[in-house]
């Protein structure tokens, strides 16, 4: 490898550590076309009056096992933002809330009156920002050793146009960690997916929790059995990520007592200030001690449901 870096990008968080103001809600948006709407967040993220550097907004078990993996690796880590674009970690941001996930209150799909495409929103912002293309620039301006993008399956669809623009040699050091099924990675990136799935989430493992970090969790596995081989091919990483979770069988979650939005939202209240409005742990409590069924697109839904009431 020699000194050339590992480069890591990662999904943001919808947990910030500064508050977010009213303008960089996308609820407060008005309802418009792509071009319209894009332009219009760009000039209120252009006007906002304070920063943070991105490492430290966003927060949750996503980013401490995605920065916990750059540490093993020596790795530059960027998130992927559907509402900033490509953000290297030590960029100043404005906090802000938007996402490409329907049926959120901060959601673009609201606000956007053409057919709703996160790929569409992707490409929509990256022309407001004047800045087409910026992960495949990203890639050639730091001409790292290896690739590793560490994305829900979500934000995969989101980006995965311009992962399959990158150039042969940049697709070669590439490797896709976090959908549970070859299927839901884009055809021509299927062959640089790690066969992360359930096996990760077995208890044994030591490395087990929620849908939503998933993806972080694998890489902080991987980061930790690649040691010194970070240069291998797809198919020797592949192998070596077989290898390591063979031992283990699938987890199969028990499934938990059916309740509606306000006995969820009851025990939300109940945990909110145990865990300091932490999320992630909020909603294994749910999970494991309440015994009730919630999605994870749920529990989101109705955490910021709560929230917008504190």
């Amino acid at each position: 490898m020699g000194n050339r870096l590992v480069l890591i990008l990662t999904n943001c968080t919808n947990r910030k550590r500064a508050a977010v103001p009213k303008r960089l809600h996308a609820r407060s948006l008005p309802r418009s076309t792509y071009e319209a709407v894009s332009r219009e967040w760009v000039k209120r993220l252009d006007e906002a009056s304070e920063s943070h550097v991105a490492e430290e907004l966003y927060c949750g078990r996503a980013v401490t096992e995605t920065l916990r993996a750059a540490q093993y690796l020596s790795a530059e880590v960027a998130f992927v933002s559907a509402g900033l674009g490509v953000v290297p970690q030590i960029e100043r941001v404005p906090s802000y809330n938007l996402t490409t996930s329907p049926g959120l209150a901060d959601s673009i799909n609201a606000r956007v009156t053409e057919t709703v495409s996160p790929a569409h929103w992707w490409r929509a912002l990256a022309r407001a920002r004047g800045a087409n293309n910026a992960l495949i620039k990203l890639v050639r301006e730091r001409r790292p050793s290896l690739v590793i993008a560490a994305l829900p399956a979500s934000y995969l669809g989101m980006v995965g146009e311009e992962l399959q623009s990158l150039s042969h040699e940049a697709k070669e050091i590439l490797r896709i960690i976090g959908p549970r099924r070859a299927n839901e990675v884009p055809d021509g990136l299927r062959e640089h997916w790690l066969p992360y799935d359930w096996r990760l989430d077995n208890p044994a493992t030591g490395l087990n929790g929620t849908t939503a970090d998933f993806p972080h969790r694998a890489l902080r596995h991987f980061a930790e059995i690649a040691g010194n081989r970070v240069s291998s091919s797809a198919v020797q990483h592949q192998k070596l990520v077989e290898s390591a979770l063979s031992p283990f069988s699938p987890y199969e979650q028990k499934q938990g007592a059916r309740a509606s939005d306000e006995e969820v939202l009851v025990v939300i209240r109940r945990l909110w200030n145990r865990f300091n409005g932490n999320r992630s742990r909020v909603l294994r409590e749910l999970r494991a001690r309440s015994g009730i069924a919630c999605e994870q697109s749920r529990f989101r839904r109705l955490a910021d449901q709560f929230e917008g009431k504190i």
